[in-house]
C-alpha cells in the first residue's frame, strides 16, 4: 500500500473511531450510576460482556455481588452486557462440562428478523417500525394466549423484557419449567407456531354414517369448536368467528369478495356460503375449501415465531435488563404485560439523554427511528444524544467532527 492509500485509508476510519469513542464514553457515562435489573441467583450465573471495535466476547465471567458487577460495567463500559440462562455449580469454569449445569431459565426470543412478515420489508412493503409493532404483539400473545392461557404459568413467573434491539425476550422461571431438558423446551417452541399441527382435529368432525341399504359409508361433517376450547382449536374458532363477523357487516358484494380472498375459494364457492346466522352457523354451512382455508388462515395468523434454537439452548447467554444495546444505543428494558400492549421503544427504552450531538448519515438510504427522527441520504443533523446515538449505533451514521 502507498503512503497516499496509506493516509487514506487512515482518514476515512476516523470517522468510525470517534463515533465508537463518543457512543463508549456516553455508556461509561450511564454505567456511572446504573443499577441494572440483576436475575435470580445471580453468582451461579455465567456473565458475558462484548467490547466495542469487534473485539472477542469475555465469557466465564462470575461476579459474587452486585456491586462487584456494577464496578465493572462502570470501568468498561462494554457494548453488550450478557448472563446465562442457566445456573451452575462453577459458572466461572473455562468449559461447559466444569460449570456443573443446574437448571435454567426457559427463554423465548422474539426478534423482528425471524417473523414471515421480514420479507415485505425487504421488498419495500411496510417500514422497519411496522415490523416491530408486529414483534410487540407477538410478545402480548405469547405471554397473555400461549403461557398465561395454554399452559396456565403465573404472571409473577414471567419476566417481559424489551431486549434494546429489535424484539423482546420472555424469560419463564415457573419451578416446573427449570428443569427441562432442551427437546422439550424446542417442542414448546414449536407449538407456538402450530407447526404439524393436526388439521382435522382443530375442527370438529360431526359427520355420520349413511346407510343407503348396499352399503354403508362415513360423511364427514366439519363444524367449528366453541370459542372457548383449549388450546389450538379455540385459538382457530375465535379468529374464524371474528372474520366471519367481519365479514357479515360488509355491503353484499364486498362480503362475497372477501370470501373469495380465502385461499382456494373462487366466486362459485363463495356464492354458494350462507352469511346469515350466528358465526358457528355460518361456518358450519361453508363449503369444505372454505372452512379449511379459514382454518389454516387462523394458523398463519395466531402463530408466535420465537427463535427455536434460543428456546432450546440450556446454555444460552441472554441479554441483562437494565443495560444498553451496542447496536442501538437503548436500554434493554423490563415491561409489564399491560405496558407491553403499547409500549414505544424508541421513547419508552432511550437511557442517553438529550444533549445536542451532531452526526453525518452514512448511507445511501433514508432510515428512520420509528416515527421519532430520520436522516436522508448526506445530511448532517443535529440530534438529542439518544436519537444520534441510535443512528450512529445501528451504523447509519457518524459522528460529526468539528474542524
Amino acid at each position: 500500500m502507498s503512503l497516499k492509500e496509506d493516509i487514506a485509508k487512515h482518514k476515512a476510519s476516523l470517522p468510525l473511531r470517534y463515533t465508537q469513542e463518543w457512543l463508549q464514553a456516553r455508556f461509561r457515562e450511564f454505567y456511572a450510576t446504573a443499577e441494572p435489573e440483576l436475575p435470580p441467583r445471580f453468582t451461579a450465573r455465567e456473565w458475558g460482556m462484548l467490547g466495542w471495535g469487534g473485539k472477542m466476547m469475555q465469557r466465564h465471567l462470575a461476579f459474587r455481588s452486585e456491586g462487584e458487577l456494577q464496578a465493572r460495567l462502570a470501568r468498561e463500559a462494554p457494548a453488550h452486557v450478557y448472563h446465562s440462562v442457566a445456573y451452575y455449580a462453577h459458572p466461572s469454569a473455562g468449559k461447559m462440562n466444569e460449570k456443573q449445569w443446574q437448571a435454567a431459565d426457559l427463554i423465548f426470543d422474539l426478534d423482528a428478523d425471524h417473523l414471515p412478515e421480514m420479507e415485505l420489508l425487504k421488498q419495500g412493503k411496510i417500514s422497519f417500525g411496522a415490523l416491530m409493532e408486529i414483534t410487540r404483539g407477538q410478545a402480548v400473545r405469547l405471554a397473555e394466549d400461549f403461557l398465561l392461557g395454554d399452559l396456565g404459568l403465573a404472571l409473577e413467573d414471567l419476566q417481559l423484557v424489551f431486549s434494546g434491539g429489535r424484539g423482546y425476550h420472555v424469560h419463564v422461571r415457573a419451578p416446573a419449567v427449570l428443569e427441562l431438558p432442551s427437546g422439550a423446551r424446542r417442542e414448546l417452541a414449536d407449538y407456538l407456531t402450530g407447526l404439524d399441527a393436526d388439521g382435522e382435529r382443530l375442527l370438529v368432525d360431526a359427520g355420520h354414517v349413511i346407510d343407503d341399504g348396499y352399503k354403508k359409508k362415513f360423511r364427514s361433517d366439519l363444524r367449528l369448536p366453541a370459542t372457548d376450547a383449549p388450546g389450538w382449536q379455540g385459538r382457530v374458532a375465535r379468529y374464524a368467528s371474528a372474520w366471519l363477523t367481519e365479514a357479515q357487516a360488509l355491503p353484499p358484494d364486498e362480503r362475497l369478495a372477501r370470501l373469495e380472498s380465502l385461499p382456494g375459494v373462487g366466486s362459485k364457492l363463495a356464492k354458494r356460503a350462507q352469511l346469515d346466522g350466528t358465526p358457528q352457523e355460518v361456518f358450519d354451512t361453508l363449503p369444505r375449501r372454505a372452512q379449511t382455508a379459514l382454518r389454516d388462515a387462523a394458523l398463519i395468523a395466531c402463530a408466535v415465531h420465537a427463535d427455536e434454537p434460543v428456546t432450546g439452548d440450556l446454555h444460552r447467554l441472554i441479554r441483562l435488563p437494565g443495560t444498553l444495546h451496542g447496536g442501538t444505543g437503548l436500554l434493554a428494558r423490563s415491561v409489564t404485560l399491560d405496558e407491553l400492549r403499547d409500549f414505544d421503544p424508541y421513547r419508552q427504552a432511550t437511557a442517553l439523554g438529550d444533549a445536542p450531538v451532531k452526526v453525518r448519515s452514512a448511507v445511501k438510504h433514508p432510515v428512520a427511528m420509528g416515527d421519532i427522527a430520520a436522516l436522508e441520504p448526506g445530511e448532517v443533523a443535529e440530534l438529542p444524544a439518544a436519537q444520534g446515538a441510535y443512528f450512529m449505533a445501528r451504523g447509519f451514521a457518524t459522528l460529526e467532527v468539528e474542524a
